[in-house]
């Protein structure tokens, strides 16, 4: 077999070989191997600072823009936010960046506190398909939500003008309470459609959330205060519970709060027939994100409602608009957070809110 002896420069018998972990003796085995594939690959000493391998791909993806073995260049690239000592058993999210007109993925791997590999692949048609795909799933949401404000709206509308329609006709022939009851009508079907406006107006907030470091005790301090006269006029106990190391988030604290008196909301509204009604707070850090659970013992939901619960104007509120959960999505997503609902039928409701810790970069001493 021929061995590649330019893509690996670890050839000294007093190194070890970071593939095979054996003394390396001066001829790669495994060069040739690794340079036949369809993968730009790269090892890396972060320790030494220097590229030890770099097969014919690699070379080729950076050809105009990096010279081969440049370590410094290629760290600067590829290795933000990536502590100059790694561990075998830290994780690193898959990564991405643009290289003219190409979208160039990469994954990073750490096999020492020294090495790094880095796998390489040109993503630019899968980032064009996926741009499309997106394009196509944008246009069809916007249909179905035009579809359904036009319904939300017409509904009120409908009846206001049929209900004014009415008292107009009869209004010397009504009495003072009749003419009143269809006016309340009308102020029912008006706040419904301010209901929806304002909702509508939280849809497009926060488009650009601006995300920060966030003290998680003084924000849910915060939250709880702005929600307490309403539990408080329900007897709904409120637990909270904030575990080592789970203290900073980092997020957009005001999108944050749309996000969280949503959840609130709903499990208020959950717990009306509550004999003893509790809802849990619990924040802790699971790697480098921050879990907020919301618990509470509630109604509950059946099946059929899950599967609609991010449905733009599906909702079981007699004055609700069927936006909220879909609000609270969209404004999690930007912040790059998620979302989880587990609900039985008379059974209550976990919530689950994942967002980013506060980056290392970031974090104060």
């Amino acid at each position: 077999m021929t061995t590649n002896m330019e893509s690996c420069s670890h050839r000294k018998n007093s190194s070890y070989c970071p593939i095979s972990k054996t003394p390396c003796l001066g001829e790669c085995i495994y060069a040739s191997i690794l340079d036949d594939i369809s993968l730009g690959i790269l090892g890396l000493d972060i320790v030494k600072k220097e590229v030890f391998f770099q097969n014919k791909l690699a070379v080729e993806i950076f050809r105009e823009t990096i010279r081969p073995k440049d370590y410094n260049a290629l760290a600067s690239l590829l290795l933000s936010n990536v502590p100059p000592q790694a561990s075998s058993t830290q994780i690193f999210e898959p990564r991405s960046f643009s290289l003219g007109s190409r979208f160039i993925g990469y994954s990073i791997y750490a096999i020492s506190d020294a090495y790094l590999w880095i796998y390489l692949s040109d993503i630019t048609e899968k980032m064009r398909l996926s741009a499309i795909a997106e394009a196509v799933n944008t246009m069809n949401n916007l249909g179905y939500i035009f579809s359904g404000i036009r319904h939300e709206l017409g509904n009120p509308i409908n009846s206001i003008k049929t209900t004014v329609t009415v008292l107009r006709k009869n209004l010397q022939a009504y009495s003072k309470e009749k003419t009143r009851e269809f006016i309340d009508r009308v102020l029912d079907d008006v706040t419904r459609v301010e209901l929806l406006l304002k909702d509508l107006k939280n849809f497009s907030m926060y488009e650009n959330p601006e995300c920060g470091e966030v003290l998680l005790e003084h924000f849910l301090e915060h939250l709880l205060s702005m929600s307490a006269p309403d539990f408080n006029a329900r007897n709904i106990r409120i637990k909270k519970f904030i575990r080592p190391g789970a203290e900073r988030g980092w997020f957009d604290a005001r999108a944050m709060q749309q996000v969280m008196l949503n959840i609130f909301t709903n499990a208020y509204d959950a717990l009306q027939s509550s004999a003893a009604p509790v809802i849990s707070i619990y924040a802790m850090r699971v790697g480098d994100r921050i879990v907020l659970k919301v618990m509470d013992n509630g109604t509950g939901m059946t099946e059929e409602q899950k599967k609609r619960l991010f449905h733009p104007f599906s909702t079981t509120k007699t004055h609700g608009t069927g936006l909220g959960l879909v609000i609270v999505k969209k404004m999690l997503l930007k912040m790059n957070g998620t979302i989880e609902i587990e609900s039985a039928e008379k059974s209550g409701t976990n919530v689950t809110i994942s967002v980013p810790a506060v980056p290392e970069a970031h974090a104060k001493t």
